[in-house]
């Protein structure tokens, strides 16, 4: 309509010079061809004075909503016709329950508008969010100019710690026989001196059997520390296939190690884990530090393996002596990592393979 509007009065004003020629028709015929200049300074003009605030927590927990304000300012005498806001909406959405619109706005002189409303992330990483990029037109509809931010807001989302009992939920709906707790190992292994449980002894240290023929509950009193470790491997190879499904895949990798790790630590019970990225990694989740230290690292921690899990937890068992119970966490179940966990439990070790690509968390 803007458009159509001056095409008429530059029309107007030539065919008035055309046939009138006098000093208005002139001064109108040339007013119509300065506006399409006064449009594009006006719509500069707007981009670098019109005032955005934008104010969200830096450190989040994927899924949960968190407050998310934006302030747009005018401070000028200027009217702030046609404004269009963009939002990052790859990695977040936008939760508003109040109804507010701030994606085209007209700001009047000396006035701002403000939303309040919430954002959750999708997916664990560090990455931009809020607006995006800016789009002016000018008074006319001559010009439309899209400005990227100058200065972006990030954040970073760490995965979830989810209750174990959801994790082993969901292992079960996949195969009723799957269970997070490698047990019968240590229920095989031969008595040792047994004494009744105390507060602030380890369950791991329970002796099953004899407590279910006493009817109170035992606990060894010597245990081998060594061959009762359990160690948890992540498969940090990269994941093919479309976006979404990987960005999904990876937090399940994560989220189902740190639902085991955090519930192994309120056990008291130590767990070493292991992943390679640009070498091999081991970090041993025996004290709150330790716990917290992995949990850092796992809202940016890069799929970037350079070996299959199969070869990463061979190169790991090559440096232990004895037996010892896995974890092993990966994206897909294949026939070579299936065939090393079979030969892995032949040797005495036990061995429970989690597809976290099959999982829903």
């Amino acid at each position: 309509m803007k458009k159509a509007a001056y095409l008429l009065f530059l029309i107007g004003s030539t065919v008035l010079v055309s046939f009138q020629g006098k000093a208005v028709s002139y001064l109108l015929f040339y007013f119509a061809l300065l506006l399409p200049l006064l449009a594009l300074l006006y719509s500069a003009y707007v981009y670098y004075r019109f005032k955005i605030v934008q104010d969200v927590s830096h450190l989040v927990v994927k899924g949960e909503k968190v407050p998310y304000r934006l302030i747009l300012g005018n401070e000028d005498f200027l009217p702030f016709t046609d404004i269009t806001l963009h939002f990052y909406t790859d990695m977040v959405r936008m939760h508003d329950s109040s109804g507010q619109k701030m994606e085209h706005l007209c700001l009047l002189p000396y006035t701002q508008k403000q939303m309040d409303t919430k954002m959750y992330c999708k997916y664990r990483g560090t990455y931009p969010v809020g607006v995006k990029s800016v789009t002016v037109t000018d008074f006319l509809g001559l010009f439309t100019i899209t400005y990227p931010m100058m200065s972006q807001v990030r954040l970073t989302a760490k995965p979830r710690i989810l209750p174990l009992e959801r994790l082993n939920l969901a292992l079960q709906k996949k195969d009723p026989k799957n269970t997070l707790f490698p047990t019968t190992r240590l229920q095989n292994l031969p008595d040792y001196e047994v004494r009744r449980y105390q507060s602030g002894d380890s369950k791991k240290y329970i002796h099953w059997k004899n407590s279910a023929r006493t009817g109170d509950l035992l606990v060894r009193k010597q245990m081998p520390e060594e061959l009762f470790e359990t160690i948890v491997i992540l498969d940090l190879y990269p994941i093919q296939g479309d976006t979404e499904k990987r960005l999904q895949t990876e937090d399940n990798i994560l989220e189902a190690a740190l639902s085991f790790l955090q519930d192994c630590y309120l056990k008291k019970i130590p767990v070493r884990v292991v992943y390679m990225d640009s070498e091999l990694r081991e970090l041993l989740i025996d004290v709150r530090s330790g716990f917290d230290a992995f949990y850092e690292k796992c809202a940016d921690m890069a799929f970037e393996s350079p070996l299959p899990l199969e070869q990463v937890w061979s190169r790991y068992a090559a440096r232990l002596a004895g037996t010892g119970a896995y974890i092993l966490i990966t994206a897909s179940l294949t026939p070579a990592l299936t065939e090393a966990a079979r030969e892995s439990r032949l040797l005495g070790n036990e061995v429970l393979c989690i597809n976290a690509g099959e999982l829903r968390l």
